[in-house]
């Protein structure tokens, strides 16, 4: 069981207690105190009690570097991951740990998960709305979208281990990124129940930032495209294509990089994704054209 935590004394005991409340009890829980400022390594030695394993970091390395750091230092089989202000069902484990011992071939399950507010308001499903891939070819669906949350994943060391485990190069994505690696190396899980519950984060992505994460994502999934493109059909390179730029040029639009938002929708509709959603977002969208919308809504 792998926690990172960067500052995180106000929600990682919550995390842990729902990691030692599973039905499965965890062999460890590895928490690495990514260079916290605050009382995180107290809390983690407090809450973990036994099963602790903590590893400190004595400069900030990121998310990806401080799971790495873990994973290598695992003892078990399988790894499970959890965020440290997120919590767990107590079945998530077994239900998931009876699904994948079943399946040998099957490098990662996953499983639904519910975004809750700070308030304690219930903000609907994570990746709500996005079809489930699983099976050998599933690495082919999360081309184009992912619906694989970090704490739903159980994963077998071993598997993340072959395929490198998390690239801290990466400021973002870098979990769908190993998600589509462990996919391509074997079967994926899912485990359709919700048993994980992702809280909302106190100071959330400005959209400046999250225009620069569309555009580390959108690069990060162009290139296993190309990497793969022997193996896709002509439709399922476009529809991967297509979801992608659709799905950055939004954003992008929306962090103010109107231009590269309007290359990337442009791209989408030449890919056949979305053609008249996509049209619809460029022509409100615009600056000055917002009364399009309102005169639209209102039948006039």
């Amino acid at each position: 069981m792998v926690i990172p935590a960067r500052n995180a004394a106000q929600t990682l005991a919550r995390a842990i207690a729902s990691a030692l409340a599973q039905t499965v009890r965890p062999l460890e829980i590895i928490v690495v105190d990514d260079a916290s400022s605050d009382a995180t390594e107290a809390v983690a030695r407090d809450a973990g009690g036994a099963l602790l394993h903590m590893i400190r970091l004595p400069e900030r390395q990121g998310a990806a570097a401080a799971r790495n750091h873990a994973i290598r230092a695992a003892q078990g089989e399988f790894i499970a991951f959890l965020d440290a202000d997120d919590t767990w069902e107590p079945v998530k484990t077994e239900r998931q740990m009876a699904l994948i011992a079943a399946h040998p071939a099957m490098t990662f399950c996953s499983c639904r998960a519910r975004h809750v507010g700070q308030d304690g308001r219930l903000l609907g499903p994570i990746h709500g709305g996005v079809p489930v891939a699983t099976g050998a070819e599933a690495w082919r669906a999360l081309l184009a979208q992912n619906f694989i949350a970090t704490p739903c994943v159980l994963a077998r060391r071993t598997a993340v281990l072959e395929v490198g485990g998390f690239d801290p190069a990466l400021p973002v994505a870098e979990d769908q990124d190993l998600w589509i690696r462990l996919a391509l190396a074997g079967e994926v899980g899912f485990v359709d129940e919700v048993l994980v519950t992702v809280q909302d984060r106190p100071g959330s992505l400005s959209l400046e930032y999250a225009a620069q994460g569309a555009e580390v994502t959108l690069a990060m999934v162009l290139g296993h495209i190309e990497r793969q493109a022997a193996h896709l059909t002509r439709a399922e390179r476009r529809r991967a294509l297509g979801a992608r730029y659709g799905w950055a040029g939004r954003r992008l639009y929306r962090g103010g990089q109107r231009r590269k938002g309007m290359r990337c929708l442009l791209r989408a509709i030449v890919n056949g994704h979305e053609v008249a959603a996509n049209l619809w977002y460029l022509v409100t969208a615009a600056p000055g054209m917002s009364w399009v919308k309102r005169r639209f809504a209102i039948g006039v």
